[in-house]
């Protein structure tokens, strides 16, 4: 779904760019199917990834192409250096998963304000947060993201209930859209064939159509809830570690059966 990020439509008097002069900025590498994605539409791509490891493996294991931008380092010092120079970008894609216990710091207030000061004026972003919705962990991470940017959509990956009750056990990936301005509203074009690039799973999965209302996380002026995650503040995030990672664990025993995970 992260893809999706190339279907959101341009303000009138801010034209789309063509892919080929586009750039992006990934946040995250993984195996690298999202950056792979992008650099196959042309798009200049440059990646930030801090295991040199995890971008050896793409390389060598998973057929990540060649023609992009690596820089292998934390994120957050990436971001701080490279919010006050000139380079800007069409498209930030922030892509950290790390089964069930995220790197705090890249959900922060300071963060999310270096990604916008990073982003173009016609820009758009892109930010996948997988954990329980019932938990007060998501909803301050929602509330973060809007803090900075004014116009923005969620939608999770899978079916399942959209109240994020106490109650509930609702483990999720979820990706945030989001540009810099609430006008016009933002809205997604119907995919087309390139767009595919000949993948039946983006066919099925690339297009967002699980929406979740952000005001389902807003709280009331009056709460004494945490509003959003700041440096120094960052406790609430963390004290959801074990029970996302408890259910992330418990997604994956259903992937594989249980003597895979015992035997390797």
């Amino acid at each position: 779904m992260l893809e999706a990020v190339r279907l959101i439509e341009f303000a009138p008097e801010l034209p789309r760019k063509e892919d080929t002069d586009s750039n992006a900025l990934v946040i995250g590498l993984g195996i690298g199917t999202t950056p792979a994605a992008l650099i196959q539409h042309g798009i200049d791509t440059t990646i930030v990834e801090i295991d040199p490891v995890v971008y050896k493996f793409a390389l060598q294991h998973f057929n990540f192409p060649l023609n992009h931008t690596a820089v292998i380092d934390d994120a957050i010092s990436f971001v701080e250096t490279a919010q006050h120079e000139s380079k800007k970008y069409d498209y930030i894609i922030h892509d950290v998963f790390t089964g069930g216990v995220e790197p705090v710091g890249l959900f922060t207030l300071e963060f999310m304000r270096g990604l916008d000061a990073l982003l173009e004026d016609n820009g758009v972003v892109a930010i996948n947060y997988a954990g329980n919705i019932s938990l007060p962990g998501a909803g301050v991470v929602i509330r973060t993201i809007k803090a900075v940017f004014p116009e923005c959509r969620v939608f999770r990956e899978n079916d399942g209930s959209e109240e994020p009750a106490e109650e509930s056990l609702d483990f999720i990936n979820m990706v945030v859209f989001c540009k810099k301005s609430r006008t016009p509203p933002l809205t997604f074009r119907l995919p087309n064939e390139n767009d595919y690039l000949g993948s039946q799973a983006r066919k099925s999965y690339m297009y967002p159509r699980r929406e979740i209302d952000p005001s389902k996380f807003d709280i009331a002026d009056d709460s004494t809830d945490q509003r959003v995650l700041e440096v120094g503040r960052m406790s609430i995030l963390e004290a959801n570690h074990v029970p996302n990672a408890i259910g992330h664990w418990n997604i994956m025993r259903n992937v594989l059966p249980a003597k895979v995970w015992e035997n390797y």
